[in-house]
């Protein structure tokens, strides 16, 4: 029997372990800083959405993790009969829609050149920043996820 928490908890602290790399190229000025950004957002992306992934299934109180997370409440094994989809599972399918979730599973550039968002007419590009945002929101994410779970 798997934990998918663990599995979470580790793709998320991987993923930071990689914005620390990522800020230190940025800092050391190693290429540019667009050229970094491209090496780094893909990495650090998939490290994300595995920890999402994982904590999806953490919420609807999965214990045999599958092989691989999903990266979408849509992805996610049936609930056995009976069974309701938690609240933050819920929440989050709504965010995937409209929200930070989207934008974080959204695919990135192949080139350092500005992509349109699902946000309204906002221009972005590969960035550090918004990744740090990201994990911090995943990381609330997980403990209110955890939370959830042990009081249950």
């Amino acid at each position: 029997m798997s934990h998918p928490l663990a599995f979470a908890n580790q793709n998320l602290y991987y993923a930071n372990i990689l914005l620390a790399a990522w800020r230190r190229s940025l800092s050391e000025q190693e290429s540019s800083a667009a050229q970094i950004n491209q090496a780094f957002g893909p990495a650090v992306q998939a490290r994300l959405l595995d920890g999402y992934g994982w904590l999806l299934l953490t919420a609807c109180r999965i214990r045999h993790a599958p092989d691989r997370p999903p990266h979408s409440v849509d992805d996610l094994p049936p609930l056995p009969t009976g069974l309701v989809r938690p609240a933050e599972v819920q929440a989050c399918a709504q965010l995937e829609q409209d929200g930070w979730l989207a934008e974080l599973k959204s695919p990135l550039p192949e080139s350092p050149v500005v992509r349109r968002t699902a946000s309204l007419a906002q221009e972005v590009e590969v960035s550090i920043e918004q990744f740090l945002d990201w994990s911090e929101r995943l990381g609330r994410l997980s403990q209110q996820v955890a939370d959830a779970v042990d009081e249950s």
